[in-house]
């Protein structure tokens, strides 16, 4: 089996969907992962091996953050231009690397190959929808038209969410198949010791560990300043470039502390020295989508989770985690988790969490795909 899958982000950048299940598809497979450029950050020009995987970067068409960059990358002449270079670079190493055959199956989560790889025969194609593709920022004006084009010839789409599912049905009448995001549940229910880092700090900690860039800036002044006797720790990577020190109005309150991306072999230690793990998301368009890991990674951990009521698949959850509607009722959920916590609430998440583990996804999915290649 070789599997191509066309990435919306790069390998090393964090530890998300796509690094929890690729690893654990069977050993035997040939797996490329073909990850985009970002500006100023390191990539695999060259192919590297991970096991089984190999990885290797190729500058495509892409989402800018910049208006004006966007503007300019949307012209026709410039997109054809960066297209072909790209398409030339693909097929370089698809040759090369033994992945230039119609024996192959076809993954994609990155909207902007969709075109091309629409175009590629392959045995089986599928779109892995773990978010809004098209909600992000300033979207491309060839966004949703190549998402279109490789759905109209995908056998099938995993969707993560009940509303993702209907932003396919949307978009082409594809088969769609629940296959939700998950943990590495032995990972972070072990107990861990206590990271250094976390020693500064005194008072017992209101925590938070994922991407940055969709917190509620207004929610978050408002738990420091309820919670004066507790310190709010903020993990993860900023998507936007210089995010937190543009966050003035949180960035200089004395209990709220950002300790940027944690390597995710650690990451347990640090979650597992919350009193409380917050989701304190914006409810948006984007959010909306969402069926978060860090929800099954604070569950595994056996942690209190309070989060806003941003999806339908957290407020299907009331009876495991604390969902608020408003931040008042996110303050007061946070008072409730600090005082009624009890070991069977502990047993209840953890419990919840191993239904959820990466192993049982990612067999899953290879199931689902040696079941369409049969049919071909």
């Amino acid at each position: 089996m070789k599997l191509i899958w066309f990435s919306e982000i790069r390998w090393d950048y964090m530890t998300t969907r796509k690094q929890q299940i690729l690893p654990r598809l069977p050993k035997e497979w040939k797996i490329l992962f073909v990850e985009p450029y970002t500006f100023g950050k390191s990539m695999h020009w060259l192919p590297a091996k991970r096991d089984n995987i190999t990885v290797v970067g190729i500058p495509f068409l892409k989402n800018y953050s910049k208006p004006k960059l966007m503007a300019f990358a949307n012209r026709k002449p410039v997109q054809l231009v960066i297209e072909s270079i790209g398409y030339i670079w693909l097929y370089f190493w698809l040759i090369a690397l033994g992945f230039y055959t119609k024996k192959r199956v076809i993954g994609l989560s990155s909207v902007n190959w969709g075109r091309i790889a629409s175009k590629m025969k392959a045995e089986v194609k599928f779109y892995d929808c773990n978010d809004n593709h098209l909600a992000f920022g300033i979207n491309p004006v060839w966004a949703g038209s190549f998402l279109r084009k490789f759905l109209d010839c995908a056998d099938f789409a995993f969707f993560v969410s009940p509303e993702l599912e209907s932003f396919i049905k949307k978009l082409a009448p594809v088969k769609t198949i629940a296959l939700g995001n998950g943990v590495e549940f032995d990972h972070f229910s072990k107990p861990k010791p206590k990271p250094s880092a976390m020693e500064q700090f005194k008072k017992p900690i209101l925590g938070y560990a994922g991407a940055m860039d969709w917190l509620d800036i207004n929610l978050l002044e408002k738990i420091a300043a309820h919670f004066q006797g507790y310190e709010i720790v903020l993990l993860g990577p900023e998507i936007s470039p210089d995010w937190w020190n543009r966050q003035t109005s949180v960035s200089s309150l004395k209990n709220i502390h950002y300790l940027g991306k944690i390597p995710y072999a650690n990451l347990p230690a640090y979650v597992q020295q919350f009193c409380v793990a917050l989701i304190p998301f914006v409810c948006n368009e984007l959010t909306r989508a969402l069926n978060p890991n860090k929800l099954y990674e604070y569950c595994a951990s056996g942690k209190p989770v309070v989060t806003m009521n941003y999806s339908s698949t957290i407020d299907s959850l009331r009876q495991i985690i604390y969902v608020a509607n408003s931040a008042d009722e996110f303050i007061r959920n946070i008072k409730q988790a600090l005082t009624n916590e009890i070991d069977e609430n502990v047993n209840h998440r953890q419990e919840f969490a191993k239904q959820h583990d990466w192993n049982m996804i990612a067999d899953k999915m290879a199931e689902t795909i040696c079941k369409h290649r049969k049919q071909v």
